[in-house]
């Protein structure tokens, strides 16, 4: 039933007061994955291989606030997930990227950056992804470590799925339609198709679209100075939405091609004095 009623949320249809106690469950959820009875099936596998050191330190009594969905969204950036674990922790990922109230993570962290860099954003209580929006515009101003590492971990999110960074996907919305259409979403991939768009002269995005995607594009050049990739698949990722993708493709197929080329020089060189020492 509670599956049903978040999936319609949104709906016109919906009567308010039903619409806000769905997001108190929501909500509630988030704050601790055992609540979370389709998530605690989808991820059984996940969620013991992944963050087994939060498990470890937690407790029947006590929430877990929302750290081993937290842990999950990383992994989710990483596309480290199982099939299952990824399409319910991309859906949490969506939900939460319309209201930050429903990542617990970021009000624990940064409940006090909102209230002095966002504070109108939230007192809106507008779903559309505002106070995330200007936390991540203001990124530079945030003071609290903990805080910013929470919305580089939303950056990293979102290069990962434009659908979880509803501001950017609102405002490519035609030229996704456009540009990007027979390209599945997920793991990075329509993001790319974009950015391959944002660099192509003779591709025209719509003026919205192109000023959100250079926006990002400053954002995550700032975040790959702070917070460096931490494995192949998270430094994949950030080669095949970075700006200078072409280039740096091009480097590593030339450095692979060198080594091969070394290497075979090599086994040459290497068979040609082993026959020389035979003959003697």
């Amino acid at each position: 039933m509670l599956q049903c009623l978040k999936l319609n949320k949104n709906s016109e249809l919906m009567d308010p007061k039903c619409k806000q106690m769905i997001t108190k469950r929501q909500i509630t959820q988030n704050t601790d994955y055992r609540l979370n009875p389709v998530l605690r099936k989808a991820c059984k596998a996940d969620i013991p291989k992944f963050c087994q050191s939060i498990l470890g330190k937690a407790s029947d009594a006590n929430e877990l606030e929302g750290q081993v969905i937290s842990c999950l969204k990383l992994k989710y950036a990483d596309q480290r997930l199982s099939g299952d674990c990824e399409d319910q922790i991309r859906v949490i990922l969506q939900e939460s990227a319309l209201d930050y109230r429903l990542d617990p993570q970021l009000q624990v962290h940064c409940r006090n950056e909102i209230t002095r860099l966002c504070a109108e954003e939230a007192a809106a209580q507008e779903q559309t992804g505002q106070v995330e929006e200007c936390l991540k515009n203001n990124l530079l101003k945030i003071k609290q470590d903990e805080c910013k590492t929470e919305v580089l971990n939303m950056l990293k999110e979102s290069k990962a799925d434009i659908f979880v960074d509803p501001v950017l996907h609102t405002a490519c919305a035609l030229d996704l339609k456009h540009h990007c259409a027979a390209i599945n979403p997920g793991r990075g991939r329509q993001m790319s198709c974009l950015m391959e768009a944002l660099q192509d002269k003779q591709v025209r995005l719509q003026p919205e679209c192109k000023r959100r995607l250079q926006d990002r594009v400053d954002m995550w050049s700032y975040a790959a100075k702070v917070a460096p990739a931490e494995g192949f698949s998270d430094l994949a990722v950030q080669v095949m939405t970075s700006p200078s993708k072409n280039y740096i493709l091009f480097m590593i197929a030339l450095a692979v091609s060198l080594l091969f080329l070394v290497g075979l020089l090599c086994g040459r060189i290497t068979k040609r004095v082993t026959r020389e020492l035979k003959d003697r």
